[in-house]
């Protein structure tokens, strides 16, 4: 796989979580389930790109995991609050 379609790979993948993050946030359940091999799959196929394309991917990695952070901490206050009720 190549740098184009691995980028395009994240930025669909960013997408999903900031919609899932979105669902969170307004009290919705959102089903997750194969994300984190998603995740996985992706950063292997990083990985293995020669370093300057590696390199070129790092600003829509940093974006991924930022929306991935949100996410979980959206979920955190999401399980919070149905502990509450």
């Amino acid at each position: 796989m190549n740098a184009t379609q691995i980028r395009d790979k994240m930025e669909k993948l960013k997408d999903y979580i900031t919609d899932a993050d979105n669902s969170v946030r307004d009290g919705k359940m959102v089903d997750l389930s194969g994300l984190d091999k998603e995740v996985a799959v992706i950063c292997t196929q990083a990985i293995a790109l020669p370093a300057q394309d590696a390199h070129d991917l790092q600003p829509v990695m940093a974006e991924l995991i930022g929306n991935l952070e949100r996410l979980s901490s959206s979920l955190k206050d999401f399980k919070d609050n149905v502990r509450k009720k």
